[in-house]
């Protein structure tokens, strides 16, 4: 994957439509099978930029910024879960999107499962990557996220401190990394981060409270859980012990990738993402659901 690829997605413009009364902003490329691309905590569109343009050159690709984040509207309201599975709906019926291969990274994979479990009926599939959500988390641990994520530690936020926050989002020294460092450190300057700094803490605040994966044991769709094989913040070892209660997922591991493989190892998870979407091709059934699985390797 070339450096150039943040620039060559940066020229795209972004398109707009109004979900719920916020203006959301999205990236919009490709023909044929549709892919939602949905970022976590921190991010936006950009998120995906290594492998938005790979994407679109074969599947329809969207990737947009969540209300709140990015250059999507942050209104004065309370983002709650709820809240994101609604806006989610309204923008795929906005778009008259269906049979929807919905992908989410981190907080973004927890709404792409609370999705699922709520309207499983506008997906064809779901795609975890290195998701939140996928173990109970104890009361002291979500209090310890809550504090560490306050608003007031947010707004506190200094360019100095954005490498270290974000260090273990990566396995590999790359011109990506360098550049979401770079855009994290532009948020900070934007006139809207203060409204941007209190979404941020209310979504912290729910990020491990809601555990998915009995949620998902419910889902009938075929589900990729794409990891990081380095990745510290969500362990790897997370998405294995989620593999005999969710009888319709596959497990794949990027190698020499952490939190974010989509940057870590773009050209992996390509592949990765080519490979599941190509198993669903055929009418997905009770023998799939049923077969053994096997943690799958990338490369």
């Amino acid at each position: 994957m070339s450096d150039g690829s943040d620039s060559r997605v940066e020229r795209v413009p972004l398109r707009e439509c109004v979900v719920l009364g916020n203006r959301v902003a999205y990236y919009e490329r490709g023909a044929g099978t549709t892919l939602v691309l949905v970022h976590g905590l921190f991010g936006d569109h950009m998120d995906w930029a290594p492998v938005l343009e790979p994407l679109a050159a074969k599947y329809r690709v969207i990737a947009l910024d969540l209300p709140g984040f990015g250059d999507s509207d942050k209104s004065a309201r309370h983002y709650t879960p709820e809240f994101y599975i609604d806006a989610l709906h309204a923008f795929f019926s906005t778009l008259d999107l269906r049979k929807i291969v919905l992908v989410g990274n981190s907080l973004g994979g927890l709404l792409s499962s609370l999705y699922a479990a709520a309207h499983p009926e506008r997906l064809q599939s779901l795609v975890l990557v290195s998701s939140a959500g996928m173990r109970e988390y104890s009361a002291w641990e979500q209090r310890l996220a809550t504090d560490r994520f306050s608003l007031g530690n947010l707004l506190a936020l200094r360019p100095e401190h954005i490498e270290p926050l974000f260090s273990l989002n990566f396995a590999q020294l790359t011109s990506q990394r360098v550049a979401y460092l770079e855009r994290q450190r532009a948020k900070l300057l934007r006139t809207d981060y203060a409204s941007y700094a209190r979404v941020l803490s209310e979504c912290a605040a729910f990020a491990f409270a809601r555990p998915v994966v009995p949620l998902l044991r419910e889902v009938r769709l075929p589900i990729l859980l794409l990891w990081g094989d380095r990745d510290p913040v969500f362990p790897p070892d997370l998405a294995r012990a989620a593999l005999p209660v969710l009888l319709q997922a596959e497990l794949a591991l990027i190698a020499g990738a952490s939190h974010m493989p989509q940057m870590d190892q773009p050209e992996d998870f390509v592949r990765a993402m080519e490979r599941f979407i190509q198993e669903q091709k055929g009418e997905w059934n009770e023998v799939q659901a049923s077969k053994p699985k096997i943690g799958l390797d990338s490369r």
